[in-house]
């Protein structure tokens, strides 16, 4: 009989890069191991029978390279012999325990058959590499080899940059493992973006399947599913047939739903109890062993033996129905076609054996059926159908994949929607670097290329589903983290010209794949740049100065900004780092000075004063400052613009983009931090205006652990790009100069016990706490004195409160107090408390540290992280003045405890909390900013 069209299986082989040599045995390498034992050996046997007895027959099968890599991996092969080798041994001793059962003792040997004949197949007859038994069915014309994506990346949802490098490693690994080019390529989830369509022309890719939803969406009309459609570049898409994919897939209609086929639900695994089958199991929880005894029965929880010889009728029954189905399809299609009709059916080839145990007998008979000289329908392939055929006729498709409704909402969805925002920086970071080293060698390119290995395998489209499908999600979440993790310790130590060693031997060591990548790929996937010196990290240049922009700076202090910035500012001029402070100007003070090494530029702001409008003040004190700099560029430009808080954010914004130099943000503290939320539109104001200037920062710090976490939740920063840099402290600005400030008798009398804080007078600093905790410390120690120094919108509601619990002779208010009257007061006092319900860092309770004072602070925020209870300070919960009362007793009554503290303190201040540490991590900072401003015009380039 002539042939009138043909039948295309696509076998599309997948599994993410699960390989964990940190331990022996791990539970997501069974993944492979299952998938090799009842889907790709399988399948490898049929298929080489068939070859034998010289049955034509033509395969695509899409190995992609995350897969081939773990199929070609020694200690993968290792792992699966031992995996054999369990799996045999329980089947010994599901032999000896169903030895007397008709049932199940059949099934057993059946088991233990198809064991020994995997192994036999994998190790004896193909050296472990089951790959080269594919290589050889290619050679010999029966399969058609196609590769994938590299981490089967879900492109439309990764950046253009990515494309290129992710398909063109692909195409190295399976050249390097086959020893041949592909011969069509898999787009991930068959997720097809326009555009992609050039890239493989370029890499020498002729054709790939598309879920056939979008040949209906097709311009200039809709397109046939029967032929190829030549989108661009003689690049031919072949669309997936509906009816074939029903047949199968179908849930309820689908062959494999089929009540005499296996079950694939109930396992011994779970039917045992768990101590019989621990032993072949890698993990500590019940699992699939492969042994499944029962058939599918029917809809319901009664199942029955598996009858292995129903089964087989079944198979036969199905292929013979699956071949007339075709015969009768193509019969139809070839009247009304041109050319000769091909029928598409891409498959995951893991459905095959694993989720339809009988899927491989199955497909070898089909294919012993179409291989009839009577059939007129032939097994082909699209590669040969396009060489045959031509390319199609033209047209234009747009986005689509063949997931859930053939759009995008599985790798898209509330359960994994956060992922993008991480990959989307890694990505434009990745293309940065290859654009600053384009000729980088030795360990920088090994860190380069290794860096772009951990953002493939963090781009692989497994994580978003197995998130959405609701899985193992601990397990791709800790996945796609780490891979990041490893990326950002790679690229920030590159960015510092030198290599994360630690970083990169251990990526190596866990992810030993795609020996041919080239991290250059990422430029090539880019249009042109300008060009920035390479091969090393460009330094932070040091004799260009650094412009500070701060709306407080002493003598004008408001809070810890003020002096944080001074003695910053200070340290790097020590460094010969040179510093111009931009400020607004202070009553008393010239315009322009130098103060230890700093030049001090001090802007007048016009209008009304501060206090008549806060908001409207801020811009024009934005303005001075924009017009201040601007004046002083006329002169030399900075190496960096430094800018502390949002209240400098839109000056800083508008002058980086001016002058181009990289900008650094300082987040001292947030908005949301400071009102536990975000309550009025003044509020989300602020809110905005800190969300827009950590946007424009080259680079981010934060002065704690607590406040790197909170700056990266509210204002979507990766962790790994804020760098935390903790305040420090000069104890020589904490003592009292002799003479200067008022007399310690001028808030206490002799003999009274002084318990001191300092700090503005609002809810989150903990004054009221602090009240409310007098009349208990006074019921015990009735000689102390609260000392509260410091203005605020809370003081007179504190006065009328410490007034109700009768205890207002025992507290001074001292309001405002001059530098040397606080250190006085710091250095004398018996206990510094400062309980805030929120606290960035705390640079007070550093301060009493340096003055020798034994401190107690709420457990919160940065001062939770300065403070070690009960060995430099003492911490309570937050709010709890009962607590409070507690702590302050117990370092008041113990001063040898008290004084151990104090000891430890003093040696924490100097070797952690020192000015010149600090200024040197600062530098560093700077460094990785210089860089990455100096490579962000490539990727605004390639974003446009």
């Amino acid at each position: 009989m002539s042939v009138k069209g043909y039948w295309a299986l696509v076998l599309h082989a997948h599994l993410p890069y699960v390989r964990h040599p940190e331990k022996p045995e791990y539970m997501e390498e069974r993944w492979l191991f299952e998938a090799l034992t009842e889907c790709y050996l399988p399948l490898t046997e049929s298929w080489l029978r068939l070859r034998r007895e010289e049955v034509p027959f033509q395969v695509t099968l899409s190995v992609t390279p995350s897969l081939a890599a773990m199929l070609t991996d020694s200690l993968l092969q290792e792992r699966y012999l031992r995996y054999l080798g369990k799996m045999l041994a329980l089947a010994d001793q599901e032999l000896e325990r169903n030895r007397d059962d008709q049932d199940f003792a059949p099934l057993s040997a059946l088991y233990k058959e198809k064991l020994e004949a995997c192994r036999r197949l994998f190790r004896d007859e193909w050296n472990c590499r089951i790959t080269d038994a594919w290589k050889s069915l290619a050679q010999s014309g029966h399969l058609d080899l196609w590769t994938s994506a590299a981490t089967h990346a879900f492109l439309p949802y990764v950046s253009e940059g990515s494309w290129r490098p992710q398909i063109r490693t692909g195409i190295e690994q399976h050249k390097a493992i086959f020893g041949m080019a592909p011969h069509g390529f898999w787009l991930p989830e068959c997720a097809y973006a326009p555009g992609v369509e050039k890239i493989l022309a370029q890499e020498g890719i002729g054709c790939f399947v598309v879920d056939n939803g979008t040949f209906r969406r097709a311009l200039p009309e809709p397109a046939g599913f029967y032929q190829p459609l030549q989108i661009g570049h003689q690049v031919s898409a072949f669309a997936r047939d509906p009816e074939t994919s029903h047949q199968v897939w179908d849930k309820k209609s689908g062959y494999p739903g089929d009540y005499d086929y296996r079950e694939f639900y109930r396992d011994i695994g779970y039917d045992l109890p768990f101590e019989t089958v621990a032993p072949f199991l890698d993990t500590d929880v019940p699992a699939d062993t492969g042994f499944k005894y029962y058939r599918i029965t029917g809809k319901g929880d009664h199942k029955e033996p598996y009858r292995r010889d129903w089964a087989m009728g079944k198979v036969n029954l199905h292929a013979s129905n699956f071949v007339q189905n075709r015969c009768a399809q193509v019969e139809h299609l070839s009247g009304a076609m041109a050319e000769r009709p091909i029928v598409v059916s891409p498959y995951d080839a893991e459905l095959f054996g694993h989720w339809w145990y009988e899927g491989p007998d199955f497909l070898e008979a089909v294919l012993r059926r179409m291989a009839s000289p009577d059939s007129p329908v032939v097994a082909s392939t699209p590669r040969r159908y396009r060489e045959a055929h031509g390319a199609g006729p033209a047209g234009r498709i747009a986005f689509s994949t063949w997931g859930e409704d053939g759009f995008g909402k599985v790798w898209l969805s509330v359960e994994n929607d956060w992922v993008y925002r991480h990959l989307h920086r890694a990505e434009r970071e990745m293309v940065a670097l290859a654009q600053a080293f384009p000729k980088a060698e030795g360990d920088i390119r090994r860190a380069l290329n290794q860096a772009a290995r951990e953002l493939m395998l963090a781009q692989s489209s497994d994580w978003p589903f197995i998130m959405y499908t609701g899985t193992t999600v601990q397990y791709a979440t800790c996945r796609f983290e780490e891979h990041l993790q490893l990326f950002w310790s790679l690229a920030r130590s590159l960015r510092e010209g030198k290599v994360d060693q630690a970083a990169l031997a251990e990526a190596k060591w866990k992810h030993p794949l795609f020996s041919d990548i080239d991290y250059l790929d990422y430029v090539r996937s880019n249009r042109s740049f300008a060009k920035t010196p390479a091969a090393q990290a460009v330094p932070f240049v040091k004799a260009e100065p650094v412009w500070m922009l701060t709306w407080e700076y002493p003598p004008r202090v408001v809070g810890g900004l003020g002096r944080a910035v001074a003695d910053l500012s200070k340290a790097l001029v020590a460094r010969g780092v040179p510093v111009t402070v931009f400020t607004c100007a202070v009553p008393g003070c010239v315009d322009r000075e130098v103060v230890d090494g700093v030049t001090v530029i001090r802007l007048p702001v016009p209008g009304a004063p501060q206090e008549a409008g806060f908001f409207d003040w801020v811009y024009r004190f934005n303005r001075a400052l924009l017009t201040g700099v601007t004046a002083e560029a006329g002169s030399g430009l900075p190496s960096i613009i430094h800018a502390h808080d949002w209240l400098v954010g839109l000056a800083a914004r508008e002058i980086r983009s001016k002058i181009d130099v990289p900008l650094v943000v300082t987040i001292h503290a947030t908005e949301h931090g400071r009102q536990r939320g975000l309550w009025n539109d003044l509020q989300r104001s602020i809110h905005r205006a800190e969300a827009e200037l950590v946007a424009a920062a080259d680079g981010l710090i934060a002065c704690s652990d607590y406040m790197t976490r909170e700056v990266s939740l509210l204002f979507d920063a990766p962790w790994a790009e804020i760098c935390t840099i903790a305040n420090g402290v000069d104890p020589a600005n904490v003592a009292p100069l002799p003479g200067e400030g008022k007399p310690i008798e001028a808030f206490c009398q002799s003999g009274e016990e002084l318990i001191f804080h300092v700090g503005r007078l609002v809810t989150e600093k903990g004054s009221p706490v602090l009240v409310e905790a007098m009349p208990s410390v006074l019921r015990r120690r009735p000689q102390a004195r609260l000392v509260i120094a410091g203005k605020g919108p809370l003081l007179e509601t504190l006065k009328k409160r410490a007034s109700d619990l009768g205890v207002s002779e025992k507290i001074t208010f001292a309001g405002f107090v001059d530098d040397n009257s606080r250190n006085r007061l710091l250095t004398s006092a018996d206990v510094a408390v400062f309980p805030s319900l929120y606290e960035p860092f705390g640079i007070v309770a550093l301060e009493a540290m340096a003055a020798g004072t034994p401190v107690i602070v709420g457990d919160t925020g940065g001062l939770g992280e300065i403070i070690r209870h009960g060995q430099n300070g003492l911490k309570v919960p937050p709010g709890d003045a009962e607590a409070l009362a507690d702590a302050i007793i117990q370092v008041l009554a113990d001063r040898d405890g008290a004084a151990a503290m104090v000891r430890e303190a003093l040696r924490e201040v100097d070797e952690r909390y020192g000015w010149d540490t600090i200024a040197e991590q600062t530098v560093a900072l700077y460094r990785r900013a210089t860089v990455k401003r100096l490579t962000s015009g490539a990727v605004s380039e390639a974003a446009g």
